[in-house]
């Protein structure tokens, strides 16, 4: 596995992690949770918490470090996000900045991390959240909306991953083949 984008925890990170089997292979996996335009896909909301509806101001290539753009959710509100890791197809990470919603009282930052790894059966993903709490008081409501709110969150996009290939697999599947019909 490739090493996290930043391994000194500071004390006041609250992290999550969730993994999943996805049934895809690892580069389509990983080309479909990294790409450009996927967070209104698998992004769709959860609890107290909007899904997202769409970016803007994309600075540049989303598979480049440094890009950044901003994340407008269904409620109106808006995130900072960029890239800080790029690693196809092994490694993606981000960070979130200047929250316009009530998590700025809480958090500084937040990053992300995904990793992919080949499995049996499709790709293993393993996503990491983890917000720096703006200091040890707002830690303590910061880890509560983490385990009553964000955990959900996370898991709804996984499961929308998942949708995403079972629906392609379910798809190809489905399709008559164009293979010539056996002669007897």
């Amino acid at each position: 596995m490739t090493p996290t984008a930043d391994p000194a925890r500071d004390p006041n990170d609250v992290a999550v992690t969730r993994e999943t089997l996805v049934p895809g292979a690892t580069r389509d996996v990983f080309d479909f949770v990294a790409a450009e335009n996927v967070l209104p896909k698998i992004l769709t909301g959860y609890g107290l918490l909007p899904g997202i509806s769409h970016t803007s101001d994309i600075t540049g290539p989303w598979d480049q470090p440094g890009s950044r753009r901003t994340v407008h959710l269904l409620d109106g509100s808006h995130v900072q996000e960029g890239v800080t890791h790029y690693d196809r197809p092994q490694y993606f990470a981000y960070r979130v900045s200047d929250p316009s919603f009530a998590l700025k009282h809480l958090m500084i930052e937040a990053r992300g991390e995904f990793w992919f790894a080949e499995a049996d059966h499709g790709t293993e993903v393993r996503w990491t959240y983890t917000f720096r709490a703006r200091n040890r008081l707002a830690k303590v409501p910061l880890r509560l909306f983490v385990s009553t709110q964000w955990k959900g969150y996370m898991d709804v996009c996984m499961t929308n991953i998942i949708a995403h290939f079972a629906e392609r697999r379910t798809a190809a599947l489905s399709r008559p083949s164009l293979a010539a019909p056996a002669r007897i």
